[in-house]
């Protein structure tokens, strides 16, 4: 068994410092990096922990919060997914990971991440527009990344899709089926996704010329509300409802079908996110898709990158979304992508 990075090295046929490279994520060519990998899979090579701590000043654990409830983290398709891929990142590079949910308030939750000094960086859901907890942390010294975004505050990393523009692009298709009386069920107020989605539906809307006024009703990004504005929006004789995600969209579509009206044919309906069930609703949903699950692991690879090179600066990813059109809108079944 190799017991040192010098025997690792010299088992390898290269460098110590090349050995270093690769165990901690540097640049190497996939052929050293495959020879040092079969070399540390034959001799069963674990790093000292304690060492590599000392070492490089990391600890290789870090920080991931959601401010949700503990019994929903599981139960909600798009938290869960979003976690899964946080996980799956970080696995890939056995670094550890300390979760906090929303059993605590924003600011003691605030308090206990930064008084973990262990911590290397922190990934955080930042889905509402004021969040104190997600402002203490970009105002410490502790590498942050947020799934969701600060555009305004030019030294936060980030990793989000384009929002407006995805809103933009499926009230538009909703617009060129000659919908004209197009309502829009909205997420929570407040939040970066919930204001964004209302931004690219008001923008889509006076392009094509067609009146808001009355066409906007407060949902809260779950089923009940989506059934609730379904109703309100039914009463004003909609043909089409945009819904700020999946779950309100299904709430909408079981309270037209409630009347008696058919989707499309009557009324149309869109969601946002594209989560599994999207596509078993009857009709199957045409949504965004925005690749949850990518945009956890891409906010982990954005904090190692962080870590890795912290002279780089901060880093600001929009990850592209896709219009996925299926019967909920239309009689066939086809997609493409959106302009963002």
């Amino acid at each position: 068994m190799a017991r040192t990075l010098d025997e690792l090295a010299a088992l390898s046929g290269v460098s110590r410092a090349t050995v270093s490279r690769v165990l901690n994520g540097g640049s190497a060519s996939a052929a050293t990096r495959r020879r040092v990998l079969d070399v540390l899979e034959r001799t069963k090579y674990r790093p000292n922990a304690a060492a590599r701590t000392l070492a490089s000043g990391r600890s290789g654990v870090v920080g991931v919060v959601v401010h949700l409830s503990p019994h929903l983290l599981f139960q909600d398709p798009y938290f869960s997914q979003l976690v899964q891929g946080v996980i799956d990142t970080l696995a890939e590079r056995a670094v550890g990971m300390m979760l906090w949910l929303g059993n605590r308030s924003r600011s003691e939750t605030l308090g206990q991440i930064l008084w973990v000094a262990s911590l290397d960086g922190v990934i955080v859901t930042a889905d509402h527009l004021e969040d104190p907890l997600v402002d203490g942390l970009l105002a410490s010294d502790l590498p942050t990344v947020l799934i969701g975004h600060r555009r305004s505050d030019r030294s936060a990393s980030y990793v989000d899709v384009d929002h407006v523009e995805a809103a933009d692009s499926i009230t538009s298709h909703l617009a060129s089926l000659g919908r004209r009386r197009i309502g829009h069920v909205t997420g929570t107020r407040g939040t970066v996704a919930g204001e964004d989605r209302i931004a690219g539906y008001l923008r889509a809307m006076d392009r094509a010329g067609l009146s808001t006024d009355g066409m906007v009703i407060e949902g809260r990004f779950d089923r009940a509300s989506g059934a609730e504005g379904a109703h309100v929006l039914l009463d004003r004789s909609v043909d089409a409802i945009f819904c700020a995600n999946d779950s309100s969209a299904a709430g909408a579509m079981e309270a037209i079908q409630a009347r008696g009206l058919g989707i499309p044919d009557d009324v149309a309906v869109a969601g946002f996110d594209d989560l599994e069930f999207a596509a078993r609703l009857d009709p199957p949903l045409t949504t965004i898709r925005q690749g949850v699950h990518e945009q956890g692991k891409e906010a982990a690879h954005v904090l190692l990158q962080l870590l890795k090179e912290p002279e780089a600066g901060p880093r600001r990813l929009l990850l592209p979304t896709e219009l996925v059109i299926r019967r909920s809108t239309v009689g066939e079944v086809r997609k493409s992508a959106t302009r963002g």
